[in-house]
């Protein structure tokens, strides 16, 4: 009697922390919001991303570009003045003074090409956001879909742990009863202790789940429902945001390769200004206009590497795009796949958790029964364990891959 009464009381000391334990995970848990949607944690998450501030320097990297593409000169003018004399040769007082401005005409079609050029790189900047938005979502989807699995296994391991407790305790009375072994008692134990160590690990990994998402997104809320659906439209077209971005690489390349062409040689310039000179000291000045126009030849030595380095970019970002498209055709009968298995393997998994529920209750008569051993017991336990993890988990499993099917197709929540 004594000895039951030690190991009621043990066991009583050692379920205390345990409790504490689980109080504190239902306290730390972030909080479920009806009102939260996933579009708008994908929203928040995008709005505090670091590379918003790049997209906006770009922007007015892209705005300084255009109003040098409707400036009136090709490049800056440059005031300039030059002076003769012959005071270290005849000395006669003999002067001339040239001021004036070089000023740098347009080609003949390079004004338009960069204002093309750069139309074209507002919408490659501009194709950047919803390309951001679609790597966000698919973060976001990823860690809603981590906390609602580790989740889970932490309900289950509770439960599982739960279930082994009870049998503990039966098994604790029937050895004080002289039904059972002593070493059945230990064994009970031992996989007490085994459920308990699945449950903090799962605790852990629920908990690391949960840290992740409050540091990326910066929210201390779950969205109560961010499930899913798709269709079995399985084709992919240019509004897939990362073809999108792909394809405005393309035509901005294009449109750089366009202006070099007609930049292939330095601009003309223009020299508008006056002359002064007199040839003794005690003449005046004579004045003029001076006009001068310098028009750089354009040798293909020096032109022709420019050509082949815009050609060059242009190339490669066509074949990225080709590799983007065939990559992203896989990703989608990849995933379309994976959904399917895993709603088969779902079916199946109910299937067979429904068998070893059948199994295990059997067992549990026999046992109590005496017709059974406690290692036989355990052994369909945990058969039924395996089972009912495995179908909770295919069921989260088949929305977790309806997530990657849409994010492969390029939805963007």
């Amino acid at each position: 009697m004594k000895l039951a009464i030690t190991n009621m009381l043990f066991g009583l000391c050692l379920s205390m922390p345990v409790l504490a334990e689980i109080d504190h995970l239902h306290e730390t848990s972030l909080a479920i919001s009806a009102d939260l949607s996933l579009h708008e944690v994908v929203e928040k998450t995008y709005q505090r991303n670091p590379q918003l501030e790049l997209m906006q320097a770009r922007l007015t990297h892209v705005d300084a570009l255009s109003k040098r593409a409707q400036s009136l000169w090709a490049s800056d003018p440059a005031f300039n003045m030059s002076h003769y004399n012959d005071q270290l040769t005849d000395n006669d007082g003999a002067q001339e003074w040239v001021v004036g401005l070089d000023m740098p005409i347009w080609l003949p079609g390079q004004k338009a090409a960069r204002q093309k050029t750069v139309t074209q790189q507002r919408l490659l900047i501009n194709s950047s956001e919803p390309a951001l938005k679609l790597q966000i979502a698919g973060i976001v989807r990823e860690l809603l879909w981590s906390i609602a699995l580790t989740k889970n296994r932490v309900s289950i391991a509770e439960q599982e742990w739960e279930v082994v407790r009870k049998l503990e305790q039966d098994v604790n009375k029937r050895v004080e009863l002289g039904d059972l072994a002593q070493s059945d008692q230990i064994l009970a134990q031992q996989e007490s202790l085994s459920k308990e160590a699945a449950w903090r690990i799962a605790v852990q990994e629920y908990g690391h789940a949960q840290h992740r998402y409050d540091m990326i997104t910066g929210l201390n809320e779950l969205p109560e429902n961010f499930k899913e659906i798709t269709n079995d439209d399985l084709s992919i077209t240019i509004d897939h945001p990362a073809l999108r971005e792909s394809y405005e690489k393309v035509t901005h390349s294009t449109a750089q390769r366009d202006q070099v062409m007609i930049e292939k040689r330095e601009n003309p310039s223009l020299f508008l200004g006056t002359r002064h000179e007199r040839d003794f000291s005690d003449e005046g000045f004579d004045n003029a206009i001076s006009f001068s126009l310098n028009i750089p030849l354009g040798l293909s030595s020096h032109t022709r590497p420019k050509i082949t380095a815009a050609q060059v970019e242009l190339t490669e970002n066509r074949s990225q795009m080709e590799i983007l498209n065939r990559q992203l055709n896989i990703a989608i009968q990849d995933a379309s796949r994976e959904l399917v298995a895993t709603r088969d393997q779902y079916d199946f998994a109910q299937r067979q958790n429904e068998l070893t529920k059948k199994n295990l209750a059997m067992s549990n008569k026999a046992f109590s029964l005496g017709e059974t051993g406690l290692i036989e017991l355990i052994r369909i336990q945990a058969q039924a364990f395996a089972a009912e993890r495995n179908m909770h988990q295919k069921h989260l499993q088949v929305g977790l891959h309806t997530a990657r099917l849409n994010q492969a197709k390029g939805i963007i929540p």
